[in-house]
């Protein structure tokens, strides 16, 4: 009995464990979606130079007033068929120069899209000074996978990141393939640089986002996104090698502070189906990644150095030229002929009808002596040495021992521009 209970409990564990790895690998790619950021035009904080991340908020500076009616126009002709706001007074501010000239037309408000908060350095200048600093120190980290690091005062990135995703999960079950959102700068670049496959962190080096300035990329809430643009700029969609294996790698290490953070929110709701669906989503999350991290970075190593392989490919070509096929295979022969131009093998006129070379003419030749001795031995048996009517029968034996005579001069003449 124990036996049995013992075998039938090995059956399930093996048949469960199939199922996630049937799961983690067939998962079904979803439809892909475009999705546009655009950074508001500038508030009257940004004018004062001030962080400022209470909500709603300030609104826009006179600046601002024309920069929204800059980017309206600018927009217009990109056929979005959603427009969405965060719950800060600015984004929705820069979005109503768009809604005026597409009648008909609303945008949606999503709380999730309002800027990082600043925390203790609300207030702070957003120019200089420890304020920015210390303002940007977290979500920078958040990039590099250490999304349990908190902005002091403020949230940390497993907060940040979860309610952006659900946010565009919103944008995304609403059935919209392009669609823009208007929300702020930190949130933008940060949540793009933590979530695409091909993130380029220079560039928030090289150029922050400005006022009206957009972000676009493509994919989906279930299948990952690609950054396509950053402020009117192309962004590669195949980054390089070691960009890939940062990704492997900070996937890998942000998967169980996610799943984490979600059983954490699930115990604090009190609610018990809450959290027995977080842990078992956790478990299957976590485990995904670690069954992912091996395959995934192996592939991107032989990807990328997988361009050398076609060369190496063409060696045996130039081998299989050398051989002489029987000339009753000729119209095989015309492809090989064209491969062995190009590895280095004998030139070939139109006018040859067989592999070149010397081998071809020694076929012929023994050929030739088997069939010649051949007639003399039916000659003998036929009929008496004397009779005059053989030796007509001969001619067309001592004919075909000429031809091959003509075939082996069309060979060395099909030599020719070889040995030039």
């Amino acid at each position: 009995m124990r036996s049995s209970s013992t075998q039938r409990i090995l059956r399930i564990t093996i048949a469960a464990v199939s199922a996630v790895l049937l799961v983690l690998v067939g998962a079904v790619p979803s439809w892909a979606m475009t999705l546009t950021f655009v950074r508001h035009a500038e508030s009257l904080a940004n004018a004062a130079g001030v962080i400022d991340t209470s909500v709603p908020g300030p609104g826009l500076s006179p600046l601002g007033e024309q920069q929204a009616l800059d980017a309206a126009a600018a927009l217009v002709g990109n056929g979005y068929d959603g427009i969405y706001v965060s719950s800060m007074l600015r984004t929705q501010q820069t979005a109503q120069p768009l809604l005026d000239l597409l009648p008909g037309s609303a945008y949606q408000v999503l709380p999730g899209l309002r800027e990082i908060n600043a925390g203790i350095f609300e207030g702070a200048s957003e120019d200089e000074g420890l304020g920015r600093l210390g303002y940007a120190l977290a979500p920078a980290a958040w990039m590099l996978g250490a999304r349990f690091l908190p902005v002091l005062g403020g949230e940390d990135g497993n907060a940040f990141d979860a309610r952006v995703d659900g946010a565009i999960k919103q944008i995304a079950d609403n059935g919209d393939e392009n669609a823009v959102a208007f929300s702020h700068g930190a949130t933008i670049m940060f949540w793009v640089m933590m979530n695409v496959d091909n993130p380029d962190l220079g560039l928030l080096l090289s150029h922050q986002l400005n006022n009206t300035e957009a972000v676009v990329i493509e994919g989906s809430p279930e299948e990952g996104w690609t950054l396509v643009s950053w402020a009117g700029r192309p962004v590669a969609a195949d980054p390089s090698l070691p960009t890939k294996l940062f990704v492997n790698v900070r996937d890998l290490v942000v998967a169980p502070q996610t799943a984490l953070y979600n059983v954490g929110r699930a115990l604090a709701s009190g609610d018990v189906a809450a959290l027995a669906n977080a842990v078992r989503d956790g478990i299957f999350d976590v485990t995904r990644a670690v069954v992912r991290f091996v395959p995934d970075t192996v592939h991107d190593i032989v990807d990328s150095f997988g361009g050398s392989a076609p060369a190496l490919t063409q060696e045996p070509d130039t081998t299989t030229a050398d051989v002489a096929p029987d000339t009753a295979e000729a119209p095989d022969v015309a492809p090989l002929a064209k491969r062995g131009k190009r590895d280095g093998a004998s030139d070939l006129t139109d006018g040859n009808k067989v592999v070149p070379g010397d081998k071809v003419t020694d076929a012929a030749a023994s050929a030739d002596a088997e069939d010649e001795a051949a007639d003399a031995e039916l000659v003998e048996e036929a009929e008496p040495a004397e009779d005059a009517e053989p030796a007509e029968d001969d001619a067309p034996a001592a004919g075909d021992v000429d031809a091959p005579a003509d075939e082996d001069t069309d060979t060395d003449t099909a030599s020719e521009p070889e040995a030039a």
